[in-house]
Order: C-alpha cells, then sequence, then structure tokens
C-alpha cells in the first residue's frame, strides 16, 4: 500500500475519534471491568516472534514474524488515532529477553515471559497476540482466533473477531474460535481479556500470499479494529468507519471485500 493510501485511512479514522470517545463516555457502565479513567482500555499489541525466533516459515520461505509486526504496525496506528493507549511487545525486528540469558531456549522463554509481564502492567488491558499459523496438510486455510480461559471477556472476544473477520474477509471459513491449549504461554497466563489471533496458514499459497500483501494486511488490521470495538459496545462509529474505508478506494478485489 503507498504511504499516501495508508494516510487517507489514519485521516479518515482520525475523524471519528471525537464521536468515539463521546459514545464511550456513554457506554461506560457497559463494560465496568475494562473502563480505564477515559473509559478506554489500553490495547498491548504482542506482534508474535521476532529477531532470531521467525516463527513459521511458509511457502517461497515466507517468514511469519514480519507479517505479525506489519499488521500489529497498522493496529497500533488505527487504535492510537481512536484515543486508545497502544503498548507494543515489540515494534521492530528484536526478541525482548534479558539481555543476560544465553542460549536460543531459554531467550525464547524469557521473551514470553517479558511479554507476559508487560501485559501485566496494565489492569485494564486487551491483549492482541497477532501470529501466522502453518500446517502440513497445504489445504489448511483461515483465520483462528484463540482464547484465553483465564478471563471471561476473552472468549466473548474470540467469539466476535472469528465472525467479523469471516463477514469481512473469509466467508467461505468455517473454522471457530478456541480456547487456548498449554502451549499458548501468553494465553494460558494472562488475566486480561487476552486472545491469539492466527490471521492465516503460510503453508497455503492463497493464505500466504494475501498475508503479505499490505493492502489485505490493512483490512485485517482494520476488521481486528472493529471487532474490538463491537466487543466494548461502540459499534456505531465503526460503521461509519467501515463506510468511510470503503471509500477510500482501495484497489481490492475479491475475496477480500465486504459483502
Amino acid at each position: 500500500m503507498s504511504r499516501y493510501k495508508w494516510v487517507i485511512v489514519m485521516v479518515v479514522v482520525a475523524m471519528l475519534a471525537a464521536s468515539l470517545m463521546m459514545t464511550i463516555a456513554n457506554r461506560m457502565e457497559s463494560v465496568p471491568a475494562l473502563a480505564s479513567p477515559n473509559g478506554l482500555p489500553v490495547i498491548v499489541i504482542d506482534p508474535g516472534h521476532g529477531g532470531l525466533d521467525g516463527g513459521a516459515v511458509g511457502v517461497d520461505n515466507i517468514v511469519e514474524k514480519n507479517i505479525n509486526l506489519q499488521i500489529s504496525l497498522m493496529l497500533r496506528d488505527i487504535f492510537t488515532v481512536n484515543g486508545f493507549q497502544v503498548v507494543m511487545t515489540r515494534s521492530e525486528d528484536i526478541s525482548i529477553h534479558d539481555e543476560s540469558v544465553k542460549g536460543t531456549r531459554k531467550q525464547k522463554t524469557s521473551d514470553l515471559h517479558n511479554r507476559l509481564k508487560l501485559a501485566g502492567q496494565y489492569p485494564n488491558a486487551i491483549l492482541l497476540s497477532v501470529h501466522q499459523n502453518k500446517f502440513q496438510d497445504k489445504r489448511s486455510n483461515g483465520t483462528q482466533v484463540f482464547f484465553s480461559p483465564n478471563n471471561q471477556n476473552s472468549e466473548r472476544l474470540a467469539q466476535i473477531l472469528q465472525a467479523d473477520y469471516i463477514q469481512t474477509l473469509q466467508p467461505e471459513n468455517t473454522r471457530a474460535h478456541k480456547v487456548a491449549g498449554k502451549n499458548l504461554f501468553l494465553m494460558t497466563e494472562a488475566t486480561c481479556p487476552a486472545v491469539l489471533v492466527e490471521c492465516g496458514f503460510l503453508s497455503n499459497s492463497d493464505d500466504a500470499y494475501k498475508l503479505i500483501d499490505s493492502e489485505y494486511q490493512a483490512q485485517f488490521a482494520f476488521t481486528t479494529f472493529r471487532g474490538v470495538m463491537h466487543f466494548l459496545e461502540l459499534d456505531q462509529p465503526v460503521t461509519t468507519a467501515v463506510d468511510l474505508y470503503q471509500l477510500s478506494k482501495w484497489p481490492v478485489q475479491r475475496p477480500f471485500t465486504r459483502k
């Protein structure tokens, strides 16, 4: 995506910030567990992997960590311009392990613990962890959202996000949101509302090439933002935002367009 088009979208989203804040003020009682002094939760965005840990490697050596970061940075911009405090576990291609830790395995463990520690500093946080999937069967495709079992709001957030991804981007996706297994450390340990989004399968050519396309990345980021707004019961400003987003005249082609 050109810088010009991204600026257009950010300006459009910024126009909604004032009305968003007014709506939040009227809805604070509906989400008391998440409300901060300005009525907004802190959004902790976690681009999975980084540094020496590239994550999954898909078709044509497409590397997960880069896609995670690209989508996460777009998410950061959209949430920030709408008045949210955003915390990134990483904003560049690095691991955030303790410098004193040596050895790849120990560094990965330290990295995960530091991500969890960062999210835990904000009691009113929503944790969004961005990842990509991979499977031996190259036919496997589509987004799937995993949720933390430790907070009752996590499953509802995952359900809303999964439905929005299907409705907006992937009408043929039959996957359902799912509770995170023990192998997903952040999800099993986080106490705030937390979801891990597997955006697609890098082992599937169609998914992989969509996920490295900046147009699709922006749509995915915006759909995630909209899902969080639905979760917070702030639907009306987002509906308007989606309408304006469609009018930004991005060269979007099926199957990525909304029905």
